[in-house]
C-alpha cells in the first residue's frame, strides 16, 4: 500500500466529517432552514451528476450509461428491500417511509464515497498528475457530501449524534474504497477504467438521492423561499468548478 496516496484519501475523508460538523455545530435549525439546505444539496448533487460526472464517465468508458443505471438500481434496491430490516433502537419508532429514505440515502452516499476513495487511489496508480487532479475534484465536493448526509439524517431522525455519525461513516467508506483500489491494482485493472466506472456509478446515486430523497421533501413543504435554494445549489456547483479549474487547470 502506498501511504502517500492513502494520505490524500485521508484528507478527502476528513472533509466529509468537516461537512457534517458544519451542520451539527449550529445550535438549532428551523424547518425552513433544513428544507433550504436539502434543496441546495439536491441542486448541487444534480449539477455534479449531469454536468460533471456523466460527461467525464462517457469520455473514458463507452459503457458508462449501464453503470449510471446500476447506481440508481443499487440505491432503489436498498431502499425498497433492505431498509425494512434495519432497526434504529427500541426507543425510536421510525415510520416505514422515513426508515427507507434514511437507509436509501445513507446507502447511496456510502457507495458513492467508497468509489471516491477508489477513484483517487486508482488515478494515482495511473499517473501522479492525474491523481492530483482527481483528488482536487473529489475534495471540492466532499464537504457538501458531509453536509448533505447530515442534513438528511437529522431531518429524518432528529438526532445530532446520528447526523455526525453518518458523516463519519462517509469518511470511513472513502478510506475503504482506497484499500479496495490497492487490492484491485494487483489484478492489473486499468486505473482510468476503474475511475470512469466509479464516476458513472456515483452519478446514478446522486441523481436518485436528489430526485427521490431530497426534492420530494422540499416540494411537500410548499415553501417557495426554501425551494429557491435548489438554484443556489446549482450556482454553488459552478463556483466549485471555478475553484477546481483554478487549482487544477487540466481537470477538464
Amino acid at each position: 500500500m502506498n501511504w502517500s496516496i492513502f494520505l490524500f484519501v485521508m484528507l478527502t475523508a476528513c472533509a466529509n466529517v468537516v461537512g457534517g460538523l458544519m451542520f451539527v455545530m449550529k445550535q438549532s435549525w428551523s424547518r425552513r432552514g433544513i428544507h433550504a439546505l436539502m434543496a441546495l444539496s439536491a441542486g448541487l448533487l444534480m449539477a455534479i451528476a449531469i454536468l460533471d460526472f456523466i460527461p467525464d464517465a462517457l469520455e473514458h468508458e463507452s459503457s458508462s450509461p449501464v453503470f449510471i443505471l446500476l447506481g440508481v438500481i443499487a440505491v432503489y434496491f436498498f431502499q425498497q428491500y433492505v431498509a425494512g430490516h434495519f432497526h434504529f433502537g427500541e426507543e425510536t419508532h421510525v415510520h416505514d417511509h422515513v426508515k427507507s429514505t434514511t437507509v436509501g440515502a445513507m446507502t447511496g452516499m456510502l457507495i458513492h464515497t467508497f468509489f471516491d476513495g477508489l477513484s483517487i487511489a486508482a488515478s494515482f496508480e495511473v499517473d501522479f498528475s492525474l491523481g492530483i487532479t482527481v483528488f482536487i475534484a473529489v475534495l471540492l465536493h466532499k464537504i457538501p457530501d458531509g453536509l448533505t448526509i447530515s442534513s438528511i439524517i437529522f431531518t429524518l431522525l432528529q438526532d445530532r449524534k446520528k447526523a455526525i455519525g453518518a458523516a463519519l461513516l462517509l469518511g470511513i467508506s472513502t478510506l475503504t474504497g482506497a484499500v479496495a483500489a490497492f487490492v484491485l491494482s494487483d489484478f492489473y485493472l486499468p486505473g482510468e477504467q476503474i475511475a470512469a466506472v466509479s464516476i458513472a456509478f456515483s452519478s446514478g446515486i446522486f441523481l436518485y438521492v436528489a430526485a427521490t430523497d431530497l426534492l420530494p421533501v422540499v416540494n411537500t413543504a410548499g415553501d417557495r423561499r426554501s425551494a429557491l435554494f435548489f438554484f443556489v445549489g446549482i450556482l454553488l456547483y459552478y463556483l466549485l468548478q471555478w475553484g477546481s479549474n483554478w487549482l487544477a487547470p487540466s481537470l477538464h
